[in-house]
């Protein structure tokens, strides 16, 4: 009987050392332009999916940076939607929206234009 709980210890332990997998991330810098310039103060919101897009379900919001950029790392591989949007005026609005798929273990870079919103 004791012979069986340490070898059931034994396994037990064996199996919990076991190396885990890693995951392969992936990372993605989004570029806001507007009028051929990076426009900073966008904010631009990412969804894992399409379904999360049109419900929003969004996994993070950024503003961008005085170079127009917006990095979200650490990312599964799968298609990614966002969209971007920032009040210029009372009168007048910008926005876009698009699609990207991301690959493990690489950067994906979008530069993405930003027209006037209707």
């Amino acid at each position: 009987m004791k012979k069986l709980l340490f070898i059931s210890i034994l396994a037990l332990i064996l199996v919990s050392c076991e190396k885990k997998q890693q995951q392969d991330w992936g990372d993605l810098l989004i570029v806001t332009e507007f009028d051929g310039t990076a426009e900073e103060n966008v904010e631009v919101t990412l969804y894992s999916s399409y379904d999360n897009f049109v419900n929003y379900v969004f996994i993070e919001r950024q503003l961008s940076d005085e170079y127009g950029e917006v990095y979200f790392p650490e990312l599964l591989p799968g298609m990614y939607y966002f969209e971007a949007e920032k009040i210029k005026s009372s009168l007048f609005s910008i926005y876009a929206m698009d699609s990207i798929p991301v690959i493990g273990l690489q950067q994906v870079n979008k530069i993405l234009i930003m027209e006037p919103a209707d």
